[in-house]
């Protein structure tokens, strides 16, 4: 099983948004995927065979960042189908979709519930994850 708790899935051009996330969850201690946090450990690795362990694998669920981009990517295709395979056995949820548009993907029927990042800023969405982790909510705790 994967030491990571969460895993992050987005298209390079949305990195912006996502890297503030990151680093709201890093400043809470949460172990989490973000690529260019764990640039050494992927070095050298894989990344295809590596890439289906961390998005099958991850611990608690997968923020998947819905993006126009995002459906366009091969790499970000295959993280979907790897951790689709994960959330057909789990059968709850895994997958936590974050929308930044409408963009319709593959397998992701339009009846999950998401949350909307045109409306919430990349702090609150980073505290809604806390709290999905039964963490307090984290919005107003000081960072260490």
């Amino acid at each position: 099983m994967s030491h990571y708790e969460i895993a992050l899935s987005f298209a390079g051009e949305d990195r912006a948004y996502v890297e503030m996330v990151a680093r709201f969850l890093q400043n809470h201690n949460v172990q989490f995927f973000y690529d260019d946090y764990r640039d050494v450990d992927l070095w050298g690795k894989d990344l295809y065979t590596h890439l289906i362990e961390v998005y099958s694998k991850a611990e608690r669920y997968v923020v998947m960042f819905i993006s126009r981009h995002f459906a366009e990517k091969v790499w970000t295709n295959h993280e979907r189908r790897a951790a689709q395979s994960r959330a057909l056995i789990e059968r709850g949820e895994y997958i936590l979709p974050v929308r930044f548009d409408d963009t319709v993907v593959e397998g992701l029927l339009p009846t999950v519930g998401y949350l909307d990042a045109r409306r919430i800023s990349p702090e609150v969405l980073a505290s809604k994850i806390l709290e999905k982790l039964g963490e307090v909510s984290a919005i107003n705790r000081p960072i260490h």
